[in-house]
């Protein structure tokens, strides 16, 4: 992403084109997978219980998920929330910087279009997929106790998905605005992602894996919504 120097009031334009049909068919599409969410949640009615319960030895779950955990650490889940919420709030905090300010609306669009796009198709791939969480595997669990939506709601990890795509939405815009700025911008993106990832496996909530697939597609995503915008 090359920053036009030549008029400051051309920069928005230079770096983020924007076109409004194909900002009507984003925005549609995160909609319409948010849709297809609630959908798939509201049509799976029938009880789901523990597979293992008791019976969990650890080799029903593959080599890598192994090295997760079916017991939660505390403060490991409160520590988590911060990257949830911190992770989409930094592209917000940029766009208050004097260089950024008068482009609030554009980077404003950027934001919406990828946080709704990443909590939709998480949401839908949560309520598609429907794995247990690690606790529902603890030897602790009641057998006959029926797994809510948040119990089937392991892969994957929204938290990882949502903070990382906004970290790399706010590295991304770094570099185009203030490329000075650029190292520090994707330091502080890759920890919070990865710290956020790996205390959600901390808490016992995800697997490795559910991370892993996390911090895939909010990166993918983040770096889907500027590619499309990216003048050629």
């Amino acid at each position: 992403m090359v920053v036009d120097q030549s008029s400051s009031a051309d920069l928005p334009q230079s770096l983020f084109p924007l076109d409004r049909a194909q900002e009507i068919v984003i925005v549609l599409s995160g909609i319409g997978f948010l849709l297809a969410a609630i959908w798939m949640d509201r049509r799976d009615t029938t009880p789901v219980f523990s597979p293992y319960g008791t019976d969990y030895s650890g080799d029903e779950i593959n080599p890598i998920d192994r090295l997760g955990s079916t017991v939660g650490r505390p403060g490991a889940g409160q520590l988590a929330d911060a990257g949830l919420y911190g992770g989409p709030t930094l592209p917000l905090l940029l766009s208050l910087h004097p260089r950024t300010r008068p482009y609030y609306p554009f980077i404003l669009l950027l934001w919406l279009e990828t946080m709704l796009l990443t909590f939709a198709t998480s949401s839908l791939l949560k309520n598609t997929v429907n794995r247990p969480r690690p606790y529902v595997y603890h030897g602790d669990w009641a057998l006959d106790r029926p797994l809510t939506r948040k119990d089937r709601a392991a892969f994957l990890s929204g938290h990882s998905a949502n903070a990382t795509a906004g970290a790399v939405l706010f590295a991304e815009l770094l570099r185009a605005y203030l490329p000075r700025l650029a190292w520090y911008g994707r330091l502080l993106a890759s920890v919070v992602a990865l710290s956020t990832a790996f205390l959600r496996v901390r808490a016992g909530k995800h697997w490795p894996t559910d991370a892993a697939a996390g911090i895939l597609l909010g990166g993918g995503v983040a770096g889907a919504v500027l590619r499309v915008h990216q003048r050629p």
